[in-house]
């Protein structure tokens, strides 16, 4: 096992923060998520301030932590998209909106400000909107959860122009699309060809926008109305697989991530206890349950022989070689390779439903561990380079497996295994220093509601 680096985990995403390799640049219009992968994993590892009041930027240039979060939230608001406002006798009750919320990144340059729109009349407004001036339901997400993490009260956001853009992305079945329009002649209810941009992914995001925004809305009774609860819970059920995972759509095969994406949805609108209890749907959590268990690879172990110093498989028996296996990565689908996100898609889904404890915790953070890399952060694989989603991924199981008994300790079979307890309880001592997670948010639970 390999002790957790640290401090060369807070300098990766530090340093990825100001800079990225040229291999980042195909993902510029998404730039918005890797700030959120080095924000969160910044969180998690204790490097950004709990109180809002304190400075705003964090550590001293030079230094391994410095983040600089006055510009970070101000090139966020910066990325906000101007909301059309519907006609009171629109689709929206009372006068909607459309086109409330974010995008990934400011590839479009300069574009019409809120003064400059709030100039014109709403019969005006799409004509000088730039028609690749969408908000992306992942992107709105993304911006809201970075804001909080880095201290921001929102206060700056139109909740109802983004609730409302929500309300009007949502197909009869329940699904949300994830593009926002950029003219209110737009009717998602023609769109029902375009079902690879309406999966469980936008399911997912959609919800965690609904429930950031309107989880401490005291003063607003009707905050269920922006969203159909009863049909999302039906399309969500409409994508559960043969062997009780779920697919990204209906008629697909399970997968981790889109399995995390429904369930921790159900969790989010409160019905996942409900649902699971329903008379026709009994025997589905138990299903689901050994399916995430039974995601969690197998790793043989070999060992050096005494005689020869040759390495050879442990328990050779008369030529027959019988393979000693211990649970190790988790795989995304059945036949896969082992990948580190899915420790947190999987091992998250398993939290969300109190069954974090069934898997071999400590075998799953051996292989995490693994894929640490020399310069900080995490590969997809044993000795792949680090990315920010892998890494970010990877960093949130960790910390997601201190709890619920996942990595219980275990007594040392070996009496002269004293540097393996030395590591072990470095890795202990370690992740039990992480911010606690909430896990349905992907977030640190200390900046929810």
């Amino acid at each position: 096992m390999k002790k957790f680096e640290r401090l060369r985990h807070i300098r990766y995403f530090s340093h990825s923060l100001r800079t990225l390799p040229k291999q980042y640049s195909a993902a510029d219009t998404n730039r918005l998520s890797l700030v959120h992968f080095c924000v969160q994993s910044l969180d998690i590892l204790g490097c950004l301030p709990v109180d809002t009041d304190d400075e705003l930027i964090c550590g001293t240039a030079g230094e391994d932590v410095y983040v600089n979060r006055g510009e970070i939230v101000e090139w966020i608001y910066g990325l906000g998209t101007v909301p059309i406002v519907r006609s009171a006798d629109g689709d929206a009750a009372g006068g909607g909106c459309v086109g409330g919320g974010f995008k990934g990144s400011n590839y479009l340059g300069p574009i019409m400000s809120n003064d400059d729109n709030n100039n014109n009349n709403n019969d005006d407004q799409s004509s000088h909107r730039h028609p690749y001036d969408h908000s992306h339901i992942a992107m709105t997400y993304v911006a809201l959860c970075t804001l909080q993490s880095l201290g921001d009260d929102l206060s700056r956001i139109d909740k109802h122009a983004i609730l409302s853009t929500l309300q009007g992305l949502q197909k009869q079945n329940g699904s949300f699309v994830a593009l926002s329009p950029t003219s209110t002649e737009y009717d998602v209810a023609d769109e029902v060809e375009a079902e690879d941009d309406c999966d469980l992914r936008f399911m997912y995001a959609a919800i965690a926008v609904w429930y950031i925004l309107t989880s401490s809305d005291d003063d607003d009774e009707n905050t269920n109305d922006y969203i159909n609860i009863e049909s999302a819970t039906q399309y969500i059920l409409s994508c559960k697989s043969y062997d009780g995972a779920l697919g990204l759509t209906p008629g697909r095969e399970g997968h981790g991530g889109s399995t995390f994406c429904g369930i921790a949805s159900l969790y989010l609108l409160g019905v996942l206890d409900d649902v699971m209890s329903r008379e026709e749907l009994r025997g589905w959590k138990d299903e689901l349950i050994y399916w995430c268990v039974m995601r969690q690879k197998s790793l043989m172990k070999k060992v050096v022989d005494d005689d020869d110093g040759t390495t050879k498989n442990k328990n050779d028996n008369n030529g027959y070689v019988k393979e000693e296996e211990e649970p190790a990565g988790m795989v995304g689908r059945p036949n896969k390779k082992e990948d580190t996100c899915y420790s947190y898609w999987i091992g998250g889904t398993l939290h969300l439903l109190s069954s974090s404890h069934l898997m071999d915790g400590w075998a799953l953070r051996e292989y995490v561990l693994l894929c640490q890399s020399p310069y900080g952060g995490f590969g997809k694989v044993v000795g792949a380079m680090p990315d920010l989603l892998h890494s970010f991924y990877s960093m949130a199981w960790l910390t997601l497996s201190k709890e619920n008994g996942c990595c219980e300790d275990e007594e040392e079979a070996d009496d002269d295994a004293v540097y393996e307890s030395e590591v072990r309880s470095q890795v202990r001592e370690s992740i039990g220093k992480l911010s606690k997670l909430d896990c349905a948010l992907g977030m640190c639970a200390k900046r929810t509601r």
